[in-house]
């Protein structure tokens, strides 16, 4: 069975892996990430409190006490200021594309940034789990307003999204990948 949990520093090297899964840079099928600049440069801001990619905005999920998977989540109101502050320090090479992509997320409303389940416990309700957690935390911080963005290419992942109460809204364009954007509506599952 699993359990939630806050990330701490320690987990760093796992949420790199899955920042960078959801990146499409890693497919967890290696231990170490085949680009190992960019991890390295990831697990440094895991450790971190002051970049958006941070241990302090994501939940872990253990099944029988084995790292399983995480969500990263935080308020929209801190996004544009901790991409630009995380991707100049920490990823140049995204920095330059920070210009032509839209944000992914907006102020007033809370937002699931990256969903990772290491394949080995896919299909266990981890990811609904850590959702349903993630959708809690925004809730009772006060957001009426939940979101998150669905790779286009993968509907499958659209298709849990709406299972869990999220509609689809606009689109957005980010770092040359076209996302649909969705928005939760509570009426449709009472957590």
């Amino acid at each position: 069975m699993y359990t939630i949990r806050d990330a701490s520093p320690t987990d760093a090297p796992f949420l790199a892996q899955c920042i960078m899964a959801g990146m499409h840079f890693h497919d967890f099928e290696t231990e170490v990430p085949k680009d190992e600049d960019i991890y390295r440069r990831l697990c440094e801001s895991e450790r971190r409190n002051d970049l958006l990619y941070s241990y302090i905005r994501t939940r872990v999920a253990e099944w029988d006490g084995a790292v399983a998977g995480s969500l990263l989540s935080y308020p929209g109101d801190i996004y544009k200021e901790m991409r630009h502050k995380t991707f100049s320090v920490l990823w140049p090479e995204f920095f330059r594309m920070e210009g032509e992509s839209e944000q992914e997320t907006d102020p007033g409303e809370y937002y699931l940034d990256t969903l990772a389940v290491l394949p080995q416990f896919r299909r266990r309700g981890i990811g609904r789990a850590l959702l349903e957690d993630g959708i809690r935390k925004g809730l009772s911080m006060g957001y009426k307003k939940i979101t998150l963005v669905a790779d286009r290419d993968m509907p499958h992942l659209i298709t849990l999204y709406e299972s869990i109460g999220f509609r689809k809204a606009d689109i957005r364009h980010a770092f040359g990948v076209e996302f649909q954007r969705m928005v939760y509506d509570r009426a449709l599952m009472d957590l």
